[in-house]
Order: structure tokens, then C-alpha cells, then sequence
């Protein structure tokens, strides 16, 4: 599945950084490395619905991460899903491997996904804003 967006700095809060640096051994358990603190968010195009058929497990994820091994998990939010997946910008010199990450029933705005790695993106690439990035999962 190849999806298009666009990067999107601005709605970002930085939570997403606690969660790396709160679940930092549970995070390199599953994915192999220490993860970054901070997640790339992504404004998908579509499909509109990305993140419910994420939640559904529709492409079934590479790996799931209970939510009972991840510390200060809201209760609406279910098991940490993982995808497998390969980022493309202009501004990279090549695409890089990462992941998209998804908690069931996050509250991540409508059409936003979340990409982890064990790099930092934004500062290295001179990333902005409205970049668009292709993302095949």
C-alpha cells in the first residue's frame, strides 16, 4: 500500500516523546533499537478512514505491543500496533525504513499517522511544514 501526504509540524504536542522516554525498554524489546523520543506526523491523503482500518488490524501490523507493557496509557487506548514501512521525501538521499505506530483507539487527529525510528528526521533533512512525504506500508 502506497500512501501520499504531507508532513505536519504544526499540530504536533510533543507527548509523543514521554511516551518514547517513559516506555523506553519496552519500545527497544519489539522494535530492536532505542527509538527516537518524538513521532514524524503525517497527513495522509487518503484513504480518509487510514486509521480505522489500522485499528482493525486491515493490513494485519508486523507487530502488536500490549498495552498492559506500556506505562501511562489513557484508558480508551488499546495495544500499540506496529507496520513495517519505507519513507520517502525529496529531501531524503534515499528512503528510510521506519514504522508506523498506532494505538487502538488513539485521538490523533483525523488523517494523522505517526511514524517512529530510531532517527531524528526533522532537523538532519530540513524538514518543514507541508513537506510531502510517500509512505509505502
Amino acid at each position: 500500500m502506497v500512501l501520499n501526504g504531507k508532513l505536519n509540524l504544526i499540530h504536533t504536542v510533543g507527548k509523543f516523546k514521554i511516551l518514547i522516554n517513559d516506555n523506553k525498554e519496552v519500545f527497544r524489546k519489539y522494535f530492536g533499537v532505542y527509538l527516537f523520543p518524538g513521532s514524524l506526523n503525517i497527513k495522509i491523503n487518503e484513504p480518509e478512514n487510514l486509521q480505522q482500518e489500522l485499528d482493525r488490524g486491515n493490513p494485519p501490523p508486523t507487530f502488536t505491543i500490549p498495552k498492559t507493557e506500556l506505562v501511562g496509557m489513557p484508558a480508551y487506548i488499546g495495544d500499540g500496533q506496529t507496520w513495517r514501512c519505507i519513507l520517502s521525501c525529496n529531501k531524503f538521499p534515499e528512503s528510510l525504513n521506519c514504522w508506523v505506530f498506532r494505538r487502538i483507539g488513539s485521538k490523533v487527529p483525523k488523517g494523522i499517522i505517526e511514524i517512529v525510528s530510531d532517527l531524528e528526521f526533522v532537523i538532519p533533512y530540513g524538514l518543514v511544514d507541508g513537506d510531502p512525504i510517500y509512505l509505502e506500508l
